[in-house]
C-alpha cells in the first residue's frame, strides 16, 4: 500500500506553523539545499519524522526506548519562495565538523521566516510575501526510533 504524501502550500502565519509541526526534528544535511536566484526561490531537503501518524496520546507521552512500535521517516522538500535576503548567524562559522543538523522549527512573522537549527543555527528570511510549500518526495520508510528531546 503506497503511503499518503503532503504537498502542503502556506501563504500565511498559521499555515507556515503547520508546515513547522511536520517539520520538527527533521535531519538536514548541510549540502542539501540551493537557491535559485531566477526564481527567489530557497529549496532545502529534509530527511523529515512522519509525527502525523501519532497519536496525541503519543505526542505527549514520554519516549520509550527499544519501543515495539513503528515509526517513520519521509524525504521532503521545504520550497521557501519570494526571498529577498538570506542571514544566517554566527553560529554557522563553527559547522566544518557537522554535516547533519535538526531542524527545530520554522517561525514565520511578517515578511521573515526563520529556521532555527540545533546548535543555535539559525537562517533568517527576508521574503517578500510568505509562499512556502512542503512536498513528500517518496514514500515513508520505517526508523528505528522516534525524535524525543531531554528536558
Amino acid at each position: 500500500m503506497e503511503s499518503q504524501k503532503f504537498f502542503l502550500k502556506a501563504y500565511d502565519e498559521e499555515g507556515c506553523d503547520i508546515i513547522s509541526s511536520l517539520l520538527q526534528d527533521s535531519i538536514f544535511h548541510i549540502s542539501s539545499h540551493s537557491f535559485h536566484e531566477d526564481k527567489k526561490c530557497l529549496r532545502l531537503m529534509l530527511n523529515r519524522f512522519c509525527w502525523e501518524l501519532l497519536s496525541a496520546e503519543e505526542h505527549e507521552a514520554q519516549y520509550v526506548p527499544n519501543s515495539k512500535r513503528n515509526y517513520y521517516r519521509v524525504h521532503s522538500g521545504l520550497y521557501i519562495h519570494d526571498v529577498q535576503s538570506i542571514t544566517v548567524n554566527d553560529n554557522f562559522k563553527n559547522i566544518v565538523h557537522e554535516r547533519y543538523l535538526n531542524l527545530l522549527a520554522m517561525h514565520a512573522t511578517g515578511n521573515e521566516i526563520n529556521l532555527l537549527f540545533s546548535g543555535h543555527k539559525n537562517v533568517c528570511l527576508k521574503v517578500n510575501s510568505l509562499n512556502v510549500y512542503l512536498k513528500d518526495l517518496h514514500d515513508r520508510y520505517p526508523a528505528p526510533a522516534r525524535s524525543f528531546h531531554n528536558v
